[in-house]
């Protein structure tokens, strides 16, 4: 319950916005207020309790009805504009003058046809003669007292605001330790109904609160000239002398109020103007404005109104329709008829549409609103073609919401010519972008740099921007202002020329960044982090590239690949292979050249060795041609490395390895003489050169920090060698220390075989423990990525240790289909996993049992192998006696 003047008001809680058409908000005071009356003729109209007395019996008369008769009674004798009345007594509704022609009748039914005007082509007068009152306004010593509190208190239709709680509560602090706050955002964030909570609460519990609340809704003013007479009009204050720099600031000198000024974006220059004065000459004045833009005045206090927080896809439903976003979108469901029944897949539907549409409220309300209509998946498919034109259909809802793209309209409409040509073309990029891609993307005109930074910068501050937190900037479109600004471009045939500076600068970005690090001029970890925050932008650029321009699309996925293998993307490093492969077939020089062959044999060395080979010969061939002294070293270290897993003939591999060493030289960029010393150490496990492998360990700590990836490739298979000479606790000793820099830094999802490693280092040692953990943490992390082959030999021997000798099995046939179809052979410490599994199995399963789960196994696709992996954990967690 609030309290009003010290009395309780029925149906008015803390933090709730009443009903539209139930109740008009008094503002609280510090004191007690009388209850101000206007008297004519025989009645007596008592503002603050809301009653029309005639010889003190009440009268009924409609909400609307009293609200325009307390508009006209107060400005008795002039004649009020019919879109006066209109702004006045539904300020934030657009409603058609039929609205006014009922409310007058109603008026008249009560008072008769006498007391009010109709003045043709003008408005309505009330001509009632007022009944003599004590003379107010002035105080003691005859100055003016405070002004009163308003009594055009706008009706506001809502709820109570679901996840802004906490934003309220510093809302009130920043207004009781500041005058001046804006609340910023994105048209449709919510700005308003967060303003309009704060005048209906308009006290927080230990705050100070004003001893009035006056709301000005800006929206229909569009001449700067009426500002001060509107705002004058919603303080109830006169403009002695007319309106002018000092009339305003004047007329409130003395006010101890709160005036929040409703959507000022359009009017920024006069608002912050007419602001500053105010500020200036009524020192007990506070103001709370909302804007997309900021007024940039000194003391203001910016609080920008951020879009509701959505759960993530697969979050548990119990927690799930907690989640603001989803809460929003639940109610406006059964707002619209339409309740949903909670549950996992609903809630993951709802969370995937809430996260699309930024979590903006407005969006999530027009998404809402269509369910009835489409169903709830009908809104996911329709999302991308149909948003900016799906409405909650409200006939209250101001013209600017009616849909998002009239949302839209209104902000656009703001800029000047130069910021909404930067704003449309930006829609090109996906996700966010860098400074680094803005100048190359969107300045076709070549004009100063500057001038397009300062343009970011204004669309920043208009909310039409979104700057993201991290050590480098970056910006970012949400989606339904990106699917705007692409509309923009379409309708002017920009979206082909666009698409296409998009992708040259993405090529040109990921090309060069990848070959300096490759050359040793900056380090892998230093591309790395450059390219991984635009993998958005190049899937877009592909996109457009595989259609229109082949030798850039082979290009892209070259510099993708080599991005994808350290960001846990194998799958789909292979899928842009693949897309690629024919460009590539058509110009093998030119894939050699832009390194497309380098990643393609990377790549399908561990899914497709044949294939892998194929290439190998097409990039050895042409380096050795064009005296490509380091890249003919990188194709035979290669080269060995896919014989080795191939298991090809021992001769062969040990002339490669020869060639290999032959070429080897301190002087080569570090990366490459890791990456070299990685393959001799494989290769020389192999064919038993004992020597290779003790100077490679001795080389393992040379080399330079900057490709931390590249030294997960070397000491897994320094470990995987100690392992199979019976030093597990070296190679624990070696891996866990790497494993725990790395786990949460930037390779995290692509950790490849050191957690295999590690993990089967400690079942050599008894560490079963740990060996589970290390598992638990990839599964969850879904770090397994495309390696689930390698993991199933260890995870086979774990489960029979659990006792799922079945499942094992399974297991065996699914990592034997592996290895077979991608031409490959396992190490020696997977073979002694795979072995131990098998005789384990064959113990416990009879021949028959034990095939026909060996053979349903080997049918498994990927997905079941990965839902093994959290089996067999949990074989472990039921079983603690297995663990001790």
């Amino acid at each position: 319950m609030l309290l009003v003047d010290g009395q309780p008001q029925p149906g008015v809680v803390a933090g709730l916005v009443p009903d539209q058409n139930s109740l008009h908000r008094c503002p609280p005071c510090r004191t007690p207020l009388t209850d101000h009356c206007i008297r004519f003729g025989d009645y007596e109209l008592h503002l603050e309790r809301r009653q029309l007395l005639r010889r003190g019996h009440e009268i009924q008369l409609g909400a609307r009805a009293f609200d325009l008769l307390v508009v006209l009674a107060q400005r008795q004798g002039r004649v009020v504009t019919k879109r006066e009345l209109m702004s006045l007594v539904w300020p934030s509704t657009v409603v058609e003058e039929a609205n006014l022609r009922v409310g007058m009748s109603a008026i008249r039914k009560e008072l008769g046809p006498s007391l009010i005007a109709t003045i043709p082509g003008r408005g309505y007068q009330f001509t009632a003669r007022l009944n003599e009152a004590p003379e107010a306004g002035l105080g003691a010593g005859g100055e003016p007292d405070p002004a009163p509190p308003s009594r055009h208190w706008p009706v506001f239709a809502g709820h109570r605001l679901i996840g802004r709680d906490a934003l309220l509560v510093h809302i009130w602090e920043v207004l009781g330790a500041n005058r001046l706050l804006t609340l910023t955002g994105h048209s449709g964030c919510g700005k308003t109904a967060l303003a309009r909570a704060v005048f209906m609460t308009n006290r927080k519990a230990g705050s100070p609160a004003p001893a009035a609340v006056h709301w000005v809704d800006l929206t229909p003013v569009h001449d700067g000239e009426l500002l001060e007479t509107t705002i004058a009009r919603a303080c109830e204050v006169a403009l002695s002398g007319g309106t002018g720099s000092k009339g305003l600031p004047t007329a409130l000198r003395t006010a101890q109020a709160l005036v929040i000024l409703d959507n000022a974006e359009h009017l920024v220059d006069e608002v912050a103007m007419l602001v500053h004065q105010l500020l200036e000459g009524c020192p007990h004045l506070r103001l709370l404005v909302t804007s997309q833009v900021r007024l940039k005045l000194t003391g203001e206090v910016v609080v920008p109104v951020p879009p509701l927080d959505a759960a993530r896809v697969g979050t548990a439903f119990a927690e799930a329709e907690q989640w603001p976003a989803q809460a929003l979108f639940l109610r406006h469901c059964a707002q619209a008829g339409r309740p949903l029944q909670p549950d996992q897949q609903t809630l993951d539907l709802i969370g995937d549409i809430c996260l699309r549409v930024d979590g903006i409220p407005l969006a999530i309300e027009y998404a809402a609103s269509v369910v009835p209509l489409l169903g709830l998946q009908g809104v996911a498919t329709a999302l991308d073609q149909r948003r900016l034109v799906w409405s909650a259909g409200r006939r209250d809802a101001p013209d600017r919401h009616r849909t998002l793209r009239a949302a839209l309209d209104w902000s656009v409409s703001l800029l000047g010519p130069f910021e909404q040509l930067v704003f449309r073309r930006l829609g090109v990029f996906a996700g966010s972008f860098s400074m680094a891609l803005l100048d190359p993307v969107v300045n076709l005109e070549a004009e100063d740099s500057w001038r397009v930074v300062e343009t970011l910068s204004e669309l920043i501050d208009r909310s039409l921007l979104v700057v993201e937190d991290g050590p480098t900037p970056r910006y970012r479109m949400m989606e339904s202002a990106r699917a705007y600004a692409i509309e923009q471009m379409n309708r002017r045939s920009e979206t082909s020329d666009f698409r296409a500076r998009h992708a040259r600068a993405l090529e040109r970005l990921f090309a060069q960044s990848r070959e300096a690090a490759l050359a040793g001029n900056s380090s892998i970890d230093e591309a790395i982090d450059i390219l991984q925050p635009e993998i958005g932008n190049a899937r877009h650029a592909m996109q457009w590239a595989q259609e229109h321009a082949p030798l850039l699309a082979m290009s892209l996925a070259a510099s993708l690949v080599f991005v994808l293998w350290r960001s846990g993307g194998i799958g789909e490093a292979g899928r842009y292979l693949a897309m690629t492969e024919e460009f590539a077939r058509h110009s093998p020089e030119e894939a050699v050249r832009c390194g497309w062959v380098r990643e393609a044999v990377v790549h399908w060395t561990y899914y497709d060795n044949l294939r892998a080979m194929q290439w190998i010969g097409i990039a050895e061939t042409a380096h050795r041609q064009n005296d490509h002294v380091h890249g003919l070293i990188e194709t035979l270290a290669q080269k060995a490395n896919s014989m080795v897993y191939a298991g090809g003939d021992q001769e062969s591999l040990a002339e490669t390895l020869h060639e290999v060493r032959s070429l080897y030289a301190p002087s080569m960029p570090g990366r490459l003489r890791m990456f070299c010393a990685s393959i001799i150490v494989h290769a020389a496990q192999r064919l038993g050169r004992d020597a290779d492998i003790r100077w490679v360990e001795r080389l393992a700590t040379s080399f330079p920090s900057g490709n931390e990836h590249g030294r997960i490739s070397l000491v897994s298979r320094l470990m995987g060698i100690q392992i199979a000479e019976g030093r597990a606790v070296a190679a624990v000793e070696l891996g866990e220390p790497l494993y725990e820099q790395l786990r949460l830094g930037r390779y995290r999802q692509a950790l490849h075989w050191l957690p295999i490693n590690l993990a089967q280092a400690h079942l050599h040692t008894n560490g079963l423990t740990r060996a589970v953990t290390i598992v638990e943490a990839c599964f969850e992390a879904d770090a397994a990525n495309s390696l689930l082959y390698a993991w199933a030999d260890a995870l086979a021997y774990m489960a029979c240790l659990g006792g799922a000798h079945d499942l094992a099995a399974r297991m065996n046939g699914y990592s034997d289909r592996s290895y077979a179809a991608a031409g490959g052979c396992r190490g020696v410490v997977e073979r002694h996993f795979r072995e131990k599994s098998q005789d384990m199995g064959r113990k416990v399963l009879d021949d028959s049992a034990y095939v026909a789960a060996y053979e349903e196994g080997s049918q498994w696709p990927d997905e079941d192998m990965r839902a093994a992996g959290p089996k067999v954990l949990a074989l472990f967690r039921s079983q603690g006696s297995i663990l001790s």
